[in-house]
């Protein structure tokens, strides 16, 4: 109550829209926006959505107490309008000193934003549960408080960061060394979905593949709330910068 009381007196979040998912997920489970909300466990009033993809001009990031960047079934190698702008706006951000948490196409455009580089996997697209390790030396960050050396977590993608913007650094990798977290300044990255839960990544694999999901993919994991305390943890240490 106290986090909630301190956020209501202060700037809202904002949670920039990158895209629309599936209409069978969004049915169920809500669009991007509303599954972070959910995973807050905080008031929506509290936030204020933009759909950039739609033409939804943003603010100056310093009118915000920190921001989301969703997922999108975009890729960033399309260069649209929206993203050149979007981009701008992540390199205001960052010398505002605002935190900001990108996932999956967020986390890929931040890099490229900040002067890292995006590639398509040669091992083809990721769709399911995976296996996330913390880097030894970055396991203490605070957007992995409470969740000692790993996690497993929700994966759709077909892109990742193969190289890191210069000063940022690996907060996780996946079991196949691809970059699943990283922090620059205040900018943070998952590539893996926090927002993401086992209803939601089963739906995406029947979306996605045309067919139902084997047991192995959408299992509630014993891990799964480990992945639900990331973007309740990016707020806590946005209240704390």
């Amino acid at each position: 109550m106290a986090v909630c009381l301190k956020i209501e007196l202060m700037k809202k979040i904002l949670i920039i829209k990158c895209g629309d998912t599936f209409p069978a997920v969004k049915e169920k489970h809500g669009d991007f926006d509303e599954m972070i909300i959910k995973r807050s466990n905080l008031p929506s009033g509290i936030f204020k959505v933009f759909n950039v993809h739609r033409g939804e001009q943003l603010r100056h990031p310093g009118e915000y107490i920190a921001a989301f960047i969703t997922g999108s079934h975009n890729n960033t190698n399309e260069n649209t309008s929206w993203m050149k702008q979007l981009k701008d706006w992540i390199i205001t951000a960052r010398y505002s000193n605002i935190p900001v948490l990108g996932i999956c196409f967020g986390h890929q455009l931040i890099a490229e934003a900040l002067g890292g580089m995006v590639e398509l996997n040669l091992s083809g697209m990721e769709l399911g549960n995976q296996h996330i390790k913390l880097t030894p030396a970055r396991a203490h960050d605070p957007l992995f408080k409470n969740i000692k050396n790993s996690l497993i977590s929700y994966k759709s993608h077909s892109y990742h960061v193969s190289k890191l913007p210069l000063g940022a650094h690996v907060l996780a990798r996946s079991e196949s060394g691809i970059i699943e977290s990283f922090r620059l300044d205040k900018i943070y990255g998952t590539q893996f979905h926090p927002e993401f839960n086992s209803e939601i990544i089963k739906e995406y694999y029947r979306q996605l593949k045309k067919e139902e999901p084997p047991v192995s993919i959408g299992v509630k994991l014993k891990q799964e709330f480990n992945n639900e305390m990331i973007i309740p943890n990016f707020i806590d240490l946005s209240l704390k910068f």
